[in-house]
């Protein structure tokens, strides 16, 4: 298990890292619009073949100052605690955000940078970045933890 979360980071590192130059190329060149990929990311040894999870969009964009929202729909049978973390360039391990609770965990939470918002349903969970800046462009994972 741990080889693969090595060898799928190893690859998510390689595809952000030739692409990170020419994200903030673009932001920057279109108008401060903030580009953001998603993807989901299978951290939790304990999902088993029905749990799953992934975006709803892998590319989104937003405008510098404005919000933007992301969404991950996922699968269990499980009341989950879903998570979200940023992930920016280099060899940098990807940076917890926040986390909120599903189904019977609907009232928990944990979220320490006021920016960020996140709604959750049964099927799915969002985050919201608001007062977006050049700093947001980055890559985004959503991960469940079904408890």
């Amino acid at each position: 298990m741990l080889l693969y979360l090595f060898l799928l980071l190893s690859h998510i590192l390689g595809e952000f890292k030739n692409r990170d130059s020419s994200l903030l190329e673009a932001a920057a060149s279109t108008h401060h619009l903030i580009h953001l990929m998603a993807s989901f990311s299978p951290l939790f040894p304990g999902l088993t073949a029905g749990d799953s999870i992934s975006p709803d969009q892998d590319e989104l964009t937003g405008t510098e100052g404005k919000s933007v929202t992301m969404k991950c729909n996922y699968q269990t049978d499980y009341n989950p605690y879903l998570y979200w973390y940023k992930h920016n360039s280099g060899l940098q391990a990807p940076q917890f955000i926040l986390w909120k609770g599903a189904k019977g965990y609907s009232n928990s939470e944990l979220i320490p940078d006021k920016r960020y918002e996140s709604r959750t349903t049964d099927t799915s969970t969002e985050l919201t970045i608001t007062k977006l800046t050049l700093a947001d462009t980055a890559l985004y994972y959503c991960a469940v933890d079904p408890q």
